[in-house]
């Protein structure tokens, strides 16, 4: 049975390859024909540094006021389990900084839903950012040695190369449409009792805890609206926008990214649709994520404002081992 499945995801992916439209092996799942007729128009996140005459975005998820140089770097959002597209399309996202902050707007399609007493019916994010030099982006670090299946009650410390930055994960039913929640760098942890909007560090799934070092603090600020909250039909697709902003050094080397012009970083994109069970909402594995569900993102802060991301050039990544590496991650998933 396993290898008859096995044999089909195989089959499945060689559909891919040869319908797939880009040369670039790494995304064939992404930018296949067989999943859903769409281009990735940006490989890498470019954020732009505020110009001398330019304000800070105020965080109100209105977009009008970001600078016109900062790009919108479009990525497709891919099933966590699975690299299947997400049916309402690509995310947005915006970058840009000061000497003190980064700027980010995650704009993300798709209808309307809101449940003041339930997260699991109403949208969810995170970003998520490498750390460790050994921090894989598939299992959120991926460090072997916590045990699977099993919550950790500390984080081991042979884990430490597989830190993940989980930042800026936040859940809405306690929150409001157009309304900034702020900071809070003097309680001594990432949880956020108010908003929700936690800040978190990560070598597993299952060993996952709020910021909680004896530097820890919550440096994420937010606002998120919807644009179209009052359609009636679930297919007229509106979009969600999460405006953020967190600072770019923290005292916390732990539990957090840290971040200054010129530098490139490992970064990917989460999103929880509360549509993906119209009766339970979402659910945790449930998620669809940047970089073709397992690859990192670059993420650069440019130095000059203008600067153009590389173009969507071909990778040296074989496709055949592409395709290889893809069904061992479905078998990996219990796909097959």
């Amino acid at each position: 049975m396993l290898s008859s499945r096995l044999h089909q995801a195989a089959l499945f992916l060689s559909l891919g390859l040869l319908c797939s439209s880009t040369s670039n092996a790494r995304n064939i799942i992404c930018d296949s024909s067989v999943l859903r007729d769409s281009t990735l128009s940006s490989k890498e996140i470019l954020c732009t540094p505020l110009g001398d005459d330019s304000a800070a975005p105020a965080l109100d998820g209105d977009l009008s006021d970001w600078a016109n140089d900062v790009a919108k770097n479009r990525l497709a959002l891919t099933s966590a389990l699975g690299m299947l597209p997400y049916s309402s399309g690509d995310v947005s996202i915006m970058c840009t900084y000061d000497e003190t902050k980064i700027y980010m707007a995650f704009e993300v399609p798709g209808p309307y839903r809101f449940n003041a007493t339930d997260d699991h019916l109403c949208a969810s994010i995170s970003t998520m950012w490498r750390i460790g030099d050994n921090a894989q982006y598939m299992n959120m670090g991926g460090c072997p040695h916590v045990k699977y299946g099993e919550k950790c009650t500390e984080v081991p410390e042979l884990c430490n190369p597989f830190r993940v930055d989980l930042g800026g994960h936040w859940e809405l039913k306690t929150t409001e449409m157009g309304v900034e929640y702020g900071t809070d760098l003097t309680s001594g942890s990432g949880n956020d009792p108010i908003a929700n909007k936690d800040d978190e560090w990560a070598v597993s799934p299952y060993c996952r805890p709020d910021d909680d070092d004896g530097l820890a603090a919550n440096e994420w600020a937010g606002a998120w609206i919807h644009t179209n909250p009052n359609a009636t039909d679930t297919t007229d697709h509106e979009s969600y926008i999460f405006e953020m902003s967190r600072l770019l050094t923290t005292a916390s080397e732990l539990s957090d990214i840290q971040l200054e012009a010129g530098g490139t970083y490992d970064f990917g994109f989460a999103y929880w649709d509360p549509f993906e069970s119209q009766d339970e909402g979402w659910s945790k594995a449930g998620h669809y994520v940047t970089g073709c569900s397992r690859d990192w993102v670059p993420l650069k802060l440019a130095t000059e404002s203008g600067e153009e991301p590389p173009s969507s050039v071909a990778t040296t990544t074989n496709a055949l081992q592409t395709a290889f590496y893809a069904v061992a991650f479905f078998a990996f998933a219990g796909l097959v």
